[in-house]
């Protein structure tokens, strides 16, 4: 199976995330609450060499927000973890947003919350997981 992040600070949320991926049976995942929290987990995965193979991020957080979280991903880990797919999710309708997510080499898609268990099956068989 393999490994989630999912980057959010509302905690709501990543409770229905947690349910939602729970009755996927997927098991494998971590929550960071922050950009800065998420890059020193990406800096466990650097040094066990196992890097998420889907990272869901939320644009809006306190600090570090998602954009600013993926540049430095893409900056420090992108060339290590080249199959990792960056989901934007958030409850942005801006499309200056969805624009400049398209901007980004690692962002694979831009959902708007919550999480469909649709989009989560389809993503996960596209990357035969």
């Amino acid at each position: 199976m393999a490994k989630i992040l999912i980057l959010d600070d509302d905690e709501l949320g990543n409770e229905l995330v947690s349910y939602l991926l729970a009755t996927e049976g997927i098991t494998d995942y971590e929550f960071q609450t922050s950009g800065e929290e998420a890059l020193q987990y990406l800096e466990m995965c650097r040094q066990e060499n196992n890097f998420p193979a889907i990272m869901f991020v939320d644009i809006n957080m306190p600090g570090m927000n998602g954009f600013e979280y993926v540049t430095k991903y893409e900056e420090k880990y992108r060339k290590l973890s080249p199959h990792t797919h960056v989901v934007m999710l958030t409850n942005s309708v801006l499309s200056s947003e969805r624009q400049r997510a398209r901007s980004y080499e690692s962002i694979s898609d831009f959902w708007n919350k919550p999480l469909s268990p649709v989009k989560l099956k389809k993503l996960m068989e596209s990357l035969k997981i």
